[in-house]
Protein backbone atom coordinates (compact mmCIF):
# COMPACT_ATOMS: atom_id res chain seq x y z
CA UNK A 1 0.00 0.00 0.00
CA UNK A 2 2.78 2.55 0.81
CA UNK A 3 4.38 1.78 -2.81
CA UNK A 4 1.28 2.32 -4.52
CA UNK A 5 0.94 5.69 -2.75
CA UNK A 6 4.74 6.61 -3.83
CA UNK A 7 4.13 5.73 -7.29
CA UNK A 8 0.78 7.28 -7.64
CA UNK A 9 2.74 10.78 -6.03
CA UNK A 10 5.60 10.52 -8.35
CA UNK A 11 3.12 10.16 -11.62
CA UNK A 12 1.41 12.97 -10.60
CA UNK A 13 4.49 15.03 -10.11
CA UNK A 14 5.41 14.36 -13.16
CA UNK A 15 2.51 15.42 -14.95
CA UNK A 16 1.75 18.66 -13.27
CA UNK A 17 5.81 19.48 -14.33
CA UNK A 18 4.76 18.50 -18.11
CA UNK A 19 2.28 20.92 -17.66
CA UNK A 20 3.86 23.27 -16.07
CA UNK A 21 6.37 22.97 -19.54
CA UNK A 22 3.85 22.88 -21.99
CA UNK A 23 1.67 25.61 -20.33
CA UNK A 24 4.97 27.75 -20.18
CA UNK A 25 5.66 27.43 -23.65
CA UNK A 26 2.38 28.82 -24.72
CA UNK A 27 2.42 31.44 -22.50
CA UNK A 28 6.00 33.01 -23.66
CA UNK A 29 4.47 32.89 -27.33
CA UNK A 30 1.65 34.90 -26.12
CA UNK A 31 3.44 37.31 -24.36
CA UNK A 32 5.67 37.77 -27.31
CA UNK A 33 2.47 38.50 -28.93
CA UNK A 34 1.40 40.71 -26.99
CA UNK A 35 4.75 42.51 -26.44
CA UNK A 36 5.03 42.69 -30.46
CA UNK A 37 2.84 46.07 -31.50
CA UNK A 38 0.84 46.27 -34.35
CA UNK A 39 2.35 48.66 -37.38
CA UNK A 40 0.93 52.29 -36.83
CA UNK A 41 -1.60 53.10 -39.69
CA UNK A 42 -2.76 56.14 -41.11
CA UNK A 43 -5.48 57.84 -39.58
CA UNK A 44 -7.93 60.49 -42.06
CA UNK A 45 -8.58 63.38 -40.96
CA UNK A 46 -11.37 65.35 -43.40
CA UNK A 47 -9.95 64.22 -46.53
CA UNK A 48 -6.32 64.64 -45.14
CA UNK A 49 -4.69 61.44 -44.56
CA UNK A 50 -1.47 61.50 -41.89
CA UNK A 51 1.00 58.91 -42.15
CA UNK A 52 3.07 57.31 -39.39
CA UNK A 53 6.69 57.38 -39.16
CA UNK A 54 8.44 55.40 -41.95
CA UNK A 55 4.83 54.42 -43.86
CA UNK A 56 5.64 56.66 -47.07
CA UNK A 57 9.33 54.33 -47.49
CA UNK A 58 7.13 51.40 -47.29
CA UNK A 59 4.65 51.89 -49.74
CA UNK A 60 7.02 54.17 -51.98
CA UNK A 61 5.25 57.74 -51.66
CA UNK A 62 7.11 60.09 -54.01
CA UNK A 63 6.20 63.95 -54.45
CA UNK A 64 6.67 66.45 -57.09
CA UNK A 65 5.94 69.91 -57.55
CA UNK A 66 3.74 71.60 -59.83
CA UNK A 67 5.42 74.03 -62.50
CA UNK A 68 5.44 75.85 -65.48
CA UNK A 69 5.96 74.27 -68.65
CA UNK A 70 4.79 73.86 -72.53
CA UNK A 71 2.19 71.44 -73.32
CA UNK A 72 0.37 70.00 -76.14
CA UNK A 73 -2.55 68.16 -76.14
CA UNK A 74 -2.11 64.65 -77.49
CA UNK A 75 -5.51 63.73 -80.27
CA UNK A 76 -4.93 59.51 -80.22
CA UNK A 77 -6.67 57.62 -82.94
CA UNK A 78 -6.26 54.66 -85.51
CA UNK A 79 -6.69 54.54 -88.71
CA UNK A 80 -4.78 52.02 -91.49
CA UNK A 81 -2.26 52.91 -94.40
CA UNK A 82 -3.52 53.58 -97.75
CA UNK A 83 -2.06 54.61 -101.17
CA UNK A 84 -1.47 58.27 -102.11
CA UNK A 85 -4.84 58.77 -104.41
CA UNK A 86 -2.03 61.92 -105.99
CA UNK A 87 0.18 59.55 -106.68
CA UNK A 88 -2.30 56.67 -108.33
CA UNK A 89 -2.63 55.92 -112.04
CA UNK A 90 -5.79 53.72 -113.67
CA UNK A 91 -4.26 52.53 -117.12
CA UNK A 92 -7.15 50.98 -119.64
CA UNK A 93 -7.97 50.87 -123.02
CA UNK A 94 -9.91 54.11 -124.74
CA UNK A 95 -11.22 51.47 -127.21
CA UNK A 96 -12.73 48.01 -127.27
CA UNK A 97 -10.12 45.47 -128.10
CA UNK A 98 -8.63 42.32 -127.26
CA UNK A 99 -5.51 41.89 -125.15
CA UNK A 100 -2.26 40.90 -127.08
CA UNK A 101 0.59 40.97 -124.47
CA UNK A 102 0.75 41.36 -121.15
CA UNK A 103 3.96 42.78 -119.95
CA UNK A 104 3.93 43.22 -116.53
CA UNK A 105 2.80 41.17 -113.26
CA UNK A 106 1.74 42.38 -109.64
CA UNK A 107 4.40 43.98 -107.66
CA UNK A 108 6.90 44.88 -110.74
CA UNK A 109 8.46 48.16 -110.96
CA UNK A 110 7.79 50.45 -113.71
CA UNK A 111 9.01 53.82 -115.29
CA UNK A 112 7.46 56.29 -117.31
CA UNK A 113 5.99 55.64 -120.59
CA UNK A 114 7.07 51.76 -119.80
CA UNK A 115 4.64 49.34 -121.71
CA UNK A 116 2.34 46.93 -119.70
CA UNK A 117 0.60 45.92 -122.39
CA UNK A 118 -0.70 45.96 -125.96
CA UNK A 119 -4.12 45.23 -127.27
CA UNK A 120 -5.28 44.45 -130.60
CA UNK A 121 -8.06 46.91 -132.27
CA UNK A 122 -10.07 46.93 -135.62
CA UNK A 123 -11.22 50.14 -134.95
CA UNK A 124 -7.73 51.54 -133.98
CA UNK A 125 -6.94 50.25 -137.33
CA UNK A 126 -9.73 51.75 -139.93
CA UNK A 127 -8.58 54.97 -138.27
CA UNK A 128 -4.69 54.61 -138.45
CA UNK A 129 -5.42 53.28 -142.01
CA UNK A 130 -7.35 56.75 -142.59
CA UNK A 131 -4.30 58.30 -141.31
CA UNK A 132 -2.37 57.10 -144.18
CA UNK A 133 -5.13 57.91 -147.09
CA UNK A 134 -5.12 62.04 -145.76
CA UNK A 135 -1.53 62.19 -146.16
CA UNK A 136 -1.15 60.39 -149.43
CA UNK A 137 -4.18 62.76 -150.42
CA UNK A 138 -1.95 65.89 -149.11
CA UNK A 139 0.71 65.48 -150.42
CA UNK A 140 -1.02 65.05 -153.80
CA UNK A 141 -2.73 67.84 -153.20
CA UNK A 142 0.73 70.11 -152.49
CA UNK A 143 2.14 68.83 -155.85
CA UNK A 144 -1.21 69.77 -157.76
CA UNK A 145 -0.50 73.50 -156.30
CA UNK A 146 3.05 73.64 -157.38
CA UNK A 147 2.34 72.45 -160.46
CA UNK A 148 -0.24 74.88 -160.72
CA UNK A 149 1.96 77.92 -159.78
CA UNK A 150 4.22 76.86 -162.64
CA UNK A 151 1.51 76.59 -165.31
CA UNK A 152 0.04 80.15 -164.11
CA UNK A 153 3.72 81.25 -164.14
CA UNK A 154 3.97 80.66 -168.09
CA UNK A 155 -0.13 81.83 -168.59
CA UNK A 156 -1.13 78.36 -168.99
CA UNK A 157 -3.79 77.78 -166.38
CA UNK A 158 -5.55 80.64 -164.76
CA UNK A 159 -5.67 81.98 -161.02
CA UNK A 160 -8.94 80.78 -160.83
CA UNK A 161 -7.58 77.34 -161.30
CA UNK A 162 -4.09 77.92 -158.50
CA UNK A 163 -7.08 79.07 -155.97
CA UNK A 164 -8.75 75.74 -156.36
CA UNK A 165 -5.74 73.53 -156.02
CA UNK A 166 -5.04 75.38 -152.82
CA UNK A 167 -8.16 75.18 -151.28
CA UNK A 168 -8.04 71.47 -151.96
CA UNK A 169 -4.29 71.28 -150.04
CA UNK A 170 -5.99 73.18 -147.05
CA UNK A 171 -8.74 70.46 -147.30
CA UNK A 172 -6.61 67.75 -147.03
CA UNK A 173 -4.18 69.11 -144.70
CA UNK A 174 -7.53 69.59 -141.94
CA UNK A 175 -8.56 66.25 -142.79
CA UNK A 176 -4.87 64.43 -142.06
CA UNK A 177 -5.08 66.70 -138.64
CA UNK A 178 -8.80 65.56 -137.92
CA UNK A 179 -7.63 61.21 -138.57
CA UNK A 180 -4.13 62.21 -136.15
CA UNK A 181 -6.46 63.69 -133.28
CA UNK A 182 -9.12 60.76 -134.05
CA UNK A 183 -6.22 58.19 -133.04
CA UNK A 184 -5.08 60.15 -130.79
CA UNK A 185 -7.99 60.04 -128.97
CA UNK A 186 -8.62 56.36 -129.43
CA UNK A 187 -5.06 55.29 -128.66
CA UNK A 188 -3.64 57.59 -126.52
CA UNK A 189 -0.63 59.20 -128.81
CA UNK A 190 0.26 57.69 -132.71
CA UNK A 191 1.35 54.46 -132.18
CA UNK A 192 4.79 53.05 -134.08
CA UNK A 193 3.54 49.70 -133.57
CA UNK A 194 1.83 48.11 -136.71
CA UNK A 195 -2.29 49.24 -137.39
CA UNK A 196 -4.29 48.26 -134.91
CA UNK A 197 -1.93 47.39 -131.76
CA UNK A 198 -2.21 49.72 -128.91
CA UNK A 199 0.37 49.71 -126.30
CA UNK A 200 -0.56 50.76 -122.81
CA UNK A 201 2.23 52.48 -120.88
CA UNK A 202 2.59 53.86 -117.53
CA UNK A 203 1.74 57.33 -116.63
CA UNK A 204 4.13 57.69 -113.53
CA UNK A 205 7.08 55.28 -111.90
CA UNK A 206 5.62 53.21 -109.46
CA UNK A 207 4.54 49.54 -108.78
CA UNK A 208 2.14 47.52 -110.41
CA UNK A 209 -0.28 46.62 -107.62
CA UNK A 210 -3.07 45.23 -109.28
CA UNK A 211 -3.16 43.36 -113.23
CA UNK A 212 -7.00 42.62 -114.20
CA UNK A 213 -6.08 41.59 -117.26
CA UNK A 214 -4.54 38.50 -119.41
CA UNK A 215 -3.57 37.41 -123.04
CA UNK A 216 -6.96 36.71 -125.52
CA UNK A 217 -9.23 38.78 -122.96
CA UNK A 218 -11.86 41.12 -124.73
CA UNK A 219 -11.51 44.43 -122.78
CA UNK A 220 -14.17 47.50 -123.13
CA UNK A 221 -13.19 51.47 -122.39
CA UNK A 222 -14.53 51.30 -118.96
CA UNK A 223 -12.09 48.40 -117.15
CA UNK A 224 -9.03 48.86 -116.04
CA UNK A 225 -6.09 46.66 -116.39
CA UNK A 226 -3.32 47.81 -114.52
CA UNK A 227 -3.27 50.23 -110.92
CA UNK A 228 0.70 51.61 -110.49
CA UNK A 229 0.85 53.27 -107.56
CA UNK A 230 4.01 55.27 -106.38
CA UNK A 231 4.95 54.04 -103.06
CA UNK A 232 6.65 56.97 -101.83
CA UNK A 233 3.99 58.87 -99.97
CA UNK A 234 0.97 57.06 -98.25
CA UNK A 235 -1.98 58.14 -97.10
CA UNK A 236 -3.34 57.40 -93.44
CA UNK A 237 -7.34 58.87 -92.90
CA UNK A 238 -8.31 59.28 -89.62
CA UNK A 239 -12.07 59.96 -88.08
CA UNK A 240 -11.13 62.51 -85.40
CA UNK A 241 -14.10 63.23 -83.00
CA UNK A 242 -16.10 66.69 -82.70
CA UNK A 243 -15.00 67.45 -79.22
CA UNK A 244 -10.98 66.65 -80.39
CA UNK A 245 -11.29 68.10 -83.86
CA UNK A 246 -11.42 72.00 -82.56
CA UNK A 247 -7.22 72.63 -82.42
CA UNK A 248 -6.03 69.92 -85.39
CA UNK A 249 -4.91 72.18 -88.42
CA UNK A 250 -2.80 71.01 -92.06
CA UNK A 251 0.68 70.87 -90.85
CA UNK A 252 0.63 69.53 -87.70
CA UNK A 253 2.77 66.97 -86.59
CA UNK A 254 1.65 63.41 -86.40
CA UNK A 255 3.92 60.34 -85.00
CA UNK A 256 2.46 56.72 -86.02
CA UNK A 257 3.53 53.36 -85.00
CA UNK A 258 2.13 50.17 -86.50
CA UNK A 259 -0.36 48.07 -84.31
CA UNK A 260 1.62 44.51 -84.56
CA UNK A 261 5.66 46.92 -84.55
CA UNK A 262 5.06 49.32 -81.35
CA UNK A 263 8.71 50.08 -81.62
CA UNK A 264 8.56 51.45 -84.88
CA UNK A 265 7.30 54.31 -85.00
CA UNK A 266 7.39 57.02 -88.33
CA UNK A 267 6.24 60.60 -88.68
CA UNK A 268 3.56 61.85 -90.43
CA UNK A 269 2.05 65.37 -91.13
CA UNK A 270 -1.72 66.31 -91.25
CA UNK A 271 -2.68 67.47 -94.89
CA UNK A 272 -6.24 68.01 -94.92
CA UNK A 273 -9.01 68.68 -92.43
CA UNK A 274 -12.54 67.79 -93.13
CA UNK A 275 -15.26 70.98 -93.68
CA UNK A 276 -17.86 69.23 -92.59
CA UNK A 277 -18.78 66.36 -89.85
CA UNK A 278 -20.57 63.05 -90.36
CA UNK A 279 -24.10 63.24 -88.52
CA UNK A 280 -23.88 59.71 -87.28
CA UNK A 281 -20.51 59.24 -86.03
CA UNK A 282 -19.71 63.54 -85.19
CA UNK A 283 -16.58 63.03 -86.71
CA UNK A 284 -14.37 64.30 -89.73
CA UNK A 285 -12.21 62.82 -91.81
CA UNK A 286 -8.54 63.94 -90.93
CA UNK A 287 -5.85 63.19 -93.57
CA UNK A 288 -2.25 62.71 -93.23
CA UNK A 289 0.64 62.19 -95.28
CA UNK A 290 3.34 59.70 -94.46
CA UNK A 291 6.48 59.87 -96.23
CA UNK A 292 7.74 56.27 -97.65
CA UNK A 293 11.03 56.48 -99.54
CA UNK A 294 12.46 53.77 -97.36
CA UNK A 295 9.68 51.67 -98.80
CA UNK A 296 8.86 49.74 -95.11
CA UNK A 297 5.44 50.80 -94.81
CA UNK A 298 2.32 48.37 -96.68
CA UNK A 299 -0.73 50.03 -97.69
CA UNK A 300 -3.60 48.01 -95.28
CA UNK A 301 -1.31 48.45 -92.54
CA UNK A 302 -2.98 49.16 -89.15
CA UNK A 303 -1.54 52.16 -87.06
CA UNK A 304 -1.73 53.92 -83.97
CA UNK A 305 -2.14 57.79 -84.73
CA UNK A 306 -1.18 60.47 -82.09
CA UNK A 307 -1.78 63.94 -83.40
CA UNK A 308 0.17 67.19 -81.66
CA UNK A 309 -1.84 70.39 -82.67
CA UNK A 310 -0.04 73.27 -82.69
CA UNK A 311 -2.26 75.90 -81.94
CA UNK A 312 -3.19 74.84 -78.78
CA UNK A 313 0.08 74.32 -77.25
CA UNK A 314 0.36 76.76 -74.03
CA UNK A 315 2.35 77.69 -71.16
CA UNK A 316 0.69 76.01 -68.01
CA UNK A 317 0.76 74.34 -64.43
CA UNK A 318 1.32 70.74 -65.16
CA UNK A 319 2.05 67.47 -62.91
CA UNK A 320 2.72 63.97 -63.88
CA UNK A 321 -0.39 62.42 -65.35
CA UNK A 322 0.42 59.57 -63.12
CA UNK A 323 -0.30 61.65 -60.01
CA UNK A 324 -4.20 62.01 -60.75
CA UNK A 325 -6.85 59.39 -60.24
CA UNK A 326 -10.39 59.64 -60.53
CA UNK A 327 -12.43 59.06 -57.54
CA UNK A 328 -16.66 59.18 -58.18
CA UNK A 329 -15.91 60.64 -61.44
CA UNK A 330 -13.85 63.63 -60.76
CA UNK A 331 -9.98 63.65 -61.08
CA UNK A 332 -8.25 63.96 -57.43
CA UNK A 333 -4.33 64.65 -56.42
CA UNK A 334 -3.09 64.45 -53.18
CA UNK A 335 -1.11 67.15 -52.22
CA UNK A 336 1.43 66.96 -49.55
CA UNK A 337 0.50 69.39 -46.66
CA UNK A 338 3.20 68.81 -44.19
CA UNK A 339 6.25 66.30 -43.90
CA UNK A 340 3.45 63.35 -43.64
CA UNK A 341 0.11 64.66 -44.68
CA UNK A 342 -1.59 64.41 -47.96
CA UNK A 343 -4.44 66.03 -48.60
CA UNK A 344 -7.14 65.03 -51.36
CA UNK A 345 -8.13 67.69 -53.43
CA UNK A 346 -10.18 67.91 -56.21
CA UNK A 347 -8.61 69.72 -59.29
CA UNK A 348 -9.80 70.98 -62.96
CA UNK A 349 -7.68 69.00 -65.98
CA UNK A 350 -6.83 71.27 -69.19
CA UNK A 351 -4.70 69.93 -72.11
CA UNK A 352 -2.16 67.27 -72.06
CA UNK A 353 0.05 64.25 -73.31
CA UNK A 354 0.23 60.73 -72.21
CA UNK A 355 3.22 62.19 -69.80
CA UNK A 356 1.81 65.62 -68.54
CA UNK A 357 -1.09 67.16 -68.01
CA UNK A 358 -2.60 70.55 -67.00
CA UNK A 359 -4.11 71.40 -64.30
CA UNK A 360 -6.32 74.75 -64.70
CA UNK A 361 -7.55 74.79 -61.08
CA UNK A 362 -7.60 73.72 -57.67
CA UNK A 363 -3.88 73.35 -57.28
CA UNK A 364 -1.19 75.90 -57.27
CA UNK A 365 2.27 76.91 -58.97
CA UNK A 366 4.93 74.39 -56.90
CA UNK A 367 2.64 72.67 -54.47
CA UNK A 368 4.04 69.33 -53.92
CA UNK A 369 1.68 66.49 -54.99
CA UNK A 370 2.36 62.20 -54.67
CA UNK A 371 3.10 60.89 -58.08
CA UNK A 372 3.77 56.90 -57.08
CA UNK A 373 2.04 55.27 -54.11
CA UNK A 374 -1.18 57.01 -55.04
CA UNK A 375 -3.37 54.19 -54.81
CA UNK A 376 -2.10 53.21 -51.62
CA UNK A 377 -3.51 56.88 -50.22
CA UNK A 378 -6.43 56.32 -52.07
CA UNK A 379 -6.94 52.76 -50.47
CA UNK A 380 -6.66 54.42 -47.17
CA UNK A 381 -9.82 56.34 -48.05
CA UNK A 382 -12.12 53.05 -48.34
CA UNK A 383 -10.42 51.21 -45.41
Amino acid sequence: MPAICARTARWTAGLLLGLSAVMGCGGGEAAGRVRMAPPELPLIREGVVELPDGYAERVGISVVSAHYEDVTPVVHVTGVLEFDAQRLAAVGSRIAGRVADVAVIEGSKVEVGQVLGTLVSAELGTAQADIAAMEARLIAARRDVERKQSLLAEGITSQRELDMAVSAAAIAEAQLRAARQRVAALAGAPGKHKLGTNALTSPIAGDVVEVQVSRGQAVVPSHTAFMIADRSSLWVRLAVFEGELLHVQPGDPVELTPTLRPDQAFAGVVEFVAVALDPMTRSAEVRVVVDNSSGMLRAGQAVHANIRPASAQRRAVVVPRQAVIQIEGAPIVFVASGERTFEMRKVTLGVGDFERVEVKAGLQLDERVAVSGVFALKGELYR
